[in-house]
């Protein structure tokens, strides 16, 4: 079973991105537009603090008419975190965002910021690993394997 390790190891070398908690709301969009990302870890030095994600600027921000100019993350960033570690399972990791409705998970290690998963990062290794389960299966069933 996959763990949140590997999926890190694929992405090693991809910016992480998080910004400090007094960065305004347009800030972390033009950070997560630049990436291709749907959130941002706030963090003040090597503090977690919080996360603002997509979800939150539209129930925080675009329903309550701020402008994003002028917000700050502080203000309308997630503070309840769930977090993981490297040695969880894709499998655990999926339940914690299932149960808790949500769709990334910062990864933490001896209180250090390791990464971030995504949902899709999930479901990416998920299917990598069916992918990789069926192909056995079928080396095993033509006689393939020795």
């Amino acid at each position: 079973m996959p763990t949140v390790a590997d999926i890190l190891f694929k992405h090693e070398g991809r910016r992480l991105a998080s910004l400090p908690p007094t960065a305004t709301v347009r800030d972390a969009l033009q950070l997560m537009a630049d990436l291709n990302v749907g959130s941002v870890l706030i963090m003040q030095g090597e503090a977690l603090l919080g996360i603002f994600t997509e979800r939150d600027y539209a129930r925080k921000l675009a329903l309550k008419g701020l402008a994003s100019a002028d917000t700050p993350l502080a203000n309308v960033m997630t503070s309840k975190l769930y977090v993981v570690h490297p040695r969880q399972t894709v499998q655990e990791c999926m339940g914690i965002m299932n149960q808790a409705k949500i769709r990334h998970l910062p990864v933490v290690s001896d209180g250090a910021v390791q990464g971030l998963v995504s949902i899709g990062d999930l479901v990416n290794a998920t299917m990598a690993q069916q992918e990789f389960l069926i192909s056995q299966l079928g080396s095993y069933i033509s006689g393939d394997l020795a």
